[in-house]
């Protein structure tokens, strides 16, 4: 029998962990401020996790102490480490969030309070010690935050805090590693500053890279001890050097070099000059030897840049310009309109001028019956005008017998002013029909201001930029290693939508729960936007509470080779779904014609964020334009559903009646009976429905249903069973044929809402 030991597998990541605690606790245990002062090895004791990673901790705040000072010296911070640790784990359960930091001011101060008894209570000695006692704990909250999990979806607060936790830590762990020097003279933490200093002006600017340096800087400065030359120095640099962080990294590296040197003769007195230009030169040797994708990856740390002021100038100036030329178009709407309704038809009565002109001006009983007679020649004359207008011509019949017996000329009058009532009439109806053609045509700027004004109105505020997220998803991305632009705001109606610009997206999407990852970045659910063909282009829209289900079906009258009906389903941006269905005037390619013009333009406007009551009066506007005699019209079945707001509107202009189903109720909807191309400039109002989920809505052309006898209908919608809304269609069009449709084409589209999941 033989015996062996089984090891157990080391957890490489844990054991990184606990190692990365205790060298950090080594380098805190080492700072010393104010000449003899250690708080950051206290506080890092304090926010120090129960279990083996405290333990960690505590043995490398312990180490760094041995390390930094005397015997005597090490004793006092040894102790202080050692007691925060014992009380820390011993009574904090139970106990608020705040107790640590109780805790470690507590230990520091009793501590202290022994040594400065010691010296006697010396002024100076005793309010260091204080300043040290709550540094110690006021850095446990800092330390506890910035080792704390990074969570995307965090709150701003909550991810500032983290920043400047990061900033606090990294500062303490630089003035650690500053008293590390190679051959005398270069500084290992303080080379570490510069170079961060110099990554934080690179990807942030001058900006980020000022606060970096006056934070840093100042950290190195504090741990020497002296006057703030690497405050001064750091800040300069990044400030010069950060003009230049759109260039390339030489170009940068160059100016920061250059500043550097400035500030070291700016300070030519300070015997340390000569170790500032070894670490500004090791720094910029790290800096330029970095990889691309790790400096990326370092920009996670930074803020993001905000839209600028000018950004917003810019916007205001695009939506002043935008006004201005829809109050253009808005007065030549009015200019034009007033000028046609100043135009008046001619009378009537110049139908009698011409005839009597063209007759009796030689006829030698002319004076007698226009001159000595004439109220009763008016009065025969006016009593015509009924006859003509209803019949077209008069006839001698229509004439008293007074006046034919009186008239040598009854015949070729009559014949003139028939001849003259018809020219009249034909050139009323020419007028009429000029007029109208007018008026549609004007109505188009009238339709072109309201468009401008509602574009002026989205460029005034109806689009609002989500800094805070656009924030978010950078710094995100940069995490990701994935150099982008990203841009987040709020169409019309409050819909989130996402852009980002990279040529590393491919690298976002190998991840396969991307999708979800970036949800949970900004908050909302989100769907990627259709027909985004730009492979360097994501754009990601807040998908839609609701869903919907169509099936469409279609049959040609009979005898034909081509259906006049044409349909088509859509959503835009901002959420809504349109289902459009429009019957061509007759059957047939000109038919097929017509609908395909309706539908295609309409398709256009809504697409383009027109409002379906303005689209559908540009429609009518159109046809009635296209068509010098007033045949050429359609007309037009419109659904506009809402999918947040579950809001649905049916704009019926001569279409058939569509059907809501919900349950066993069947209830009918009609609209106006006039299809487009037929009425100029008037503006169609939709009828609100509820289509809540569960809900069918069956919208058809006129060929599905002869006359008004739908009961055959109301009964296989009632009775539907578990069709799906394609296999629905399809029998409603069978039934249809078996109820005597043929006549005509017809096509049905059936539409269902429901909850997304």
């Amino acid at each position: 029998m033989r015996a062996g030991l089984t090891f157990k597998p080391v957890d490489r990541a844990r054991a990184a962990e606990l190692g990365a605690r205790f060298l950090m606790g080594v380098l805190l245990g080492r700072v010393r401020i104010f000449g003899g002062f250690s708080p950051f090895g206290a506080a890092f004791v304090g926010a120090a996790p129960p279990g083996v990673q405290g333990i960690a901790a505590v043995l490398g705040v312990c180490a760094g102490a041995l390390t930094a000072g005397s015997f005597a010296w090490s004793i006092k911070y040894i102790s202080i480490a050692i007691l925060i640790w014992t009380s820390v784990r011993f009574f904090a359960k139970g106990f608020p969030w705040w107790f640590p930091m109780a805790d470690t001011f507590g230990v520091t101060l009793l501590i202290g309070a022994v040594y400065a008894w010691d010296a006697g209570w010396e002024v100076t000695a005793t309010a260091l010690w204080i300043v040290e006692t709550f540094i110690a704990a006021g850095c446990v909250y800092f330390f506890d935050a910035a080792l704390a999990p990074w969570s995307p979806g965090a709150d701003r607060d909550r991810r500032a805090a983290h920043a400047a936790s990061l900033t606090v830590l990294l500062c303490a762990l630089m003035m650690g590693l500053s008293s590390v020097e190679l051959f005398g003279v270069l500084a290992l933490g303080r080379a570490a500053a510069a170079a961060a200093v110099m990554l934080a002006a690179y990807r942030g600017g001058s900006a980020v890279g000022c606060a970096a340096g006056a934070a840093l800087g100042a950290a190195m400065d504090l741990a020497q001890g002296g006057i703030p030359f690497f405050t001064v120095s750091y800040a300069l640099s990044a400030l010069l050097a950060g003009v230049f962080s759109k260039s390339s990294r030489l170009v940068f590296t160059l100016a920061w070099i250059a500043a550097s040197t400035l500030s070291v003769f700016w300070f030519w007195g300070l015997a340390r000059w000569i170790p500032a230009l070894y670490e500004t030169f090791a720094a910029s040797v790290v800096v330029m030897l970095l990889p691309d994708r790790l400096v990326t990856r370092l920009g996670f740390l930074l803020p993001a840049d905000a839209p600028g002021f000018g950004f917003l100038k810019a916007r205001e100036y695009a939506r002043d310009r935008v006004e201005l030329c829809a109050g253009a178009f808005r007065g030549l709407y009015d200019a034009v309109r007033a000028a046609a309704g100043n135009e008046r038809d001619e009378s009537f009565s110049t139908v009698f001028d011409r005839a009597s002109e063209a007759v009796c001006r030689d006829c030698p009983d002319s004076a007698r019956c226009w001159q000595e007679r004439y109220v009763d020649t008016v009065d025969v004359m006016n009593h015509l005008i009924p006859v003509l207008k209803s019949a077209g011509k008069a006839e001698l019949t229509d004439l008293p017998d007074h006046f034919t017996r009186s008239c040598g000329r009854t015949e070729a009058l009559l014949a003139a002013v028939n001849a003259e009532s018809k020219a009249y009439l034909t050139r009323l109806q020419y007028r009429a029909r000029l007029r109208e053609n007018r008026g549609a045509a004007f109505e188009q700027y009238n339709d072109v201001a309201r468009i401008l004004e509602s574009l002026a109105g989205e460029l005034g505020g109806e689009i609002t930029v989500e800094t805070g997220l656009e924030r978010k998803l950078r710094k995100y991305l940069r995490g990701q290693a994935i150099d982008a632009s990203a841009a987040v705001f709020r169409l019309r109606g409050g819909r989130l939508r996402a852009e980002v610009r990279s040529g590393d997206l491919p690298l976002l999407k190998r991840d396969e729960a991307w999708l979800e990852k970036l949800s949970a970045v900004l908050g909302v659910r989100l769907c990627a936007a259709e027909g985004a063909a730009d492979p360097g282009r994501l754009v990601l829209l807040e998908a839609e509470p609701l869903a919907v289900r169509v099936g469409a079906a279609a049959s040609k009258k009979d005898g034909e080779a081509v259906s006049g009906d044409r349909s088509v389903f859509f959503r835009t941006d901002e959420g809504v779904l349109y289902v459009l269905l429009s019957d061509g005037m007759g059957s047939g390619p000109e038919a097929a014609k017509i609908s395909s013009c309706a539908v295609s333009v309409l398709e256009r406007f809504l697409k383009a964020g027109i409002a379906p009551e303005l689209a559908l009066g540009i429609l009518s506007d159109l046809m009635l334009l296209k068509s010098e005699e007033g045949l050429e019209s359609a007309t037009v079945d419109l659904l506009s559903f809402h999918m947040f707001t579950g809001q649905a509107v049916l704009y019926k202009i001569g279409a058939a009646p569509s059907y809501l189903v919900k349950g066993p109720s069947v209830r009918r909807v009609s609209g106006a009976p006039l299809p487009a191309g037929f009425a100029s400039g008037k503006r169609r109002h939709g009828a609100r429905v509820s289509l809540s989920p569960g809900t069918l809505l069956v919208m058809a052309s006129d060929g599905l249903v002869t006359g008004r006898d739908d009961g055959w209908l109301r009964a296989e919608l009632t009775n539907r069973g578990s069709l799906d809304e394609q296999e629905l269609a399809r029998r409603l069009l069978n039934e249809a044929s078996r109820h005597g449709a043929g006549g005509d084409d017809a096509t049905v589209i059936c539409v269902t809402s429901e909850n997304r999941e």
